[in-house]
């Protein structure tokens, strides 16, 4: 079973996110909703999944299966609801983290975090660049705005204490990114080729200026570089 914890995010925290890890196109089509069950497919780049989840009284369970790209193309054409959107995957701690920039049917930035047991699931403190939680509240789930859209997204308050809150968080997970890079090639061109063309397509809807806070993320790090070689 999986336990997920959801929050909303500040629209420029979720670009900086993106450009600092990239990410990955989706796009789920739901089928119409069921009192114990939901069932959709989605479409990951060149890979298709036709996807059953289970709620439970100790959480979710989702079973899932490969099908043809062309299958997962002409399920979509025919289901309910469509939803897209950009996924970054981090690692806070012992939890997996995913990051969501949704660009259709409307612009929304979540983070998802996944947990083995509610224990689990309820000690976990919100990191600072957190938004305000809203796993009690149905229509921020994929299969709520995909079937019935969202009128309206609150906007996320902004601080220097979550700005420097998320830096740490990349720069803690920096270091092993580049072991990863150098003892393994990635193999995601094109794929960091279509996240970089939708994160520039969407600029315009930023609320802040990102340019301040990328350059303050940029010193941040050069100075915990700088700090690492002269030891």
């Amino acid at each position: 079973m999986t336990v997920r914890r959801r929050f909303l995010l500040a629209p420029s925290f979720a670009r900086l996110i993106l450009r600092e890890r990239g990410g990955l196109l989706h796009v789920e089509g739901f089928f119409r909703e069921q009192r114990d069950h939901s069932v959709w497919v989605r479409l990951e780049e060149n890979r298709g999944l036709l996807i059953l989840r289970r709620v439970g009284l100790d959480g979710e369970a989702e079973d899932q299966t490969d099908i043809p790209v062309a299958h997962a193309h002409a399920l979509l054409d025919v289901c309910a609801g469509e939803i897209e959107y950009i996924r970054t995957v981090l690692q806070i701690d012992e939890a997996h983290a995913l990051v969501d920039e949704i660009i259709r049917p409307r612009a929304l930035h979540l983070i998802t975090v996944e947990f083995v047991s509610k224990g689990e699931a309820g000690a976990f403190c919100p990191l600072e660049w957190f938004g305000p939680e809203v796993t009690e509240d149905r229509r921020y789930t994929h299969q709520s705005i995909a079937l019935q859209g969202l009128v309206e997204a609150p906007d996320i308050p902004l601080s220097d204490a979550a700005l420097n809150s998320l830096i740490d968080t990349l720069e803690d997970r920096f270091t092993v990114q580049t072991r990863m890079a150098i003892n393994k090639p990635k193999p995601k061109a094109k794929q960091e080729q279509v996240t970089r063309a939708k994160t520039q397509a969407s600029a315009e809807a930023v609320q802040v200026n990102l340019d301040e806070i990328e350059k303050a993320m940029v010193r941040e790090m050069e100075r915990t570089f700088q700090k690492g070689n002269s030891e």
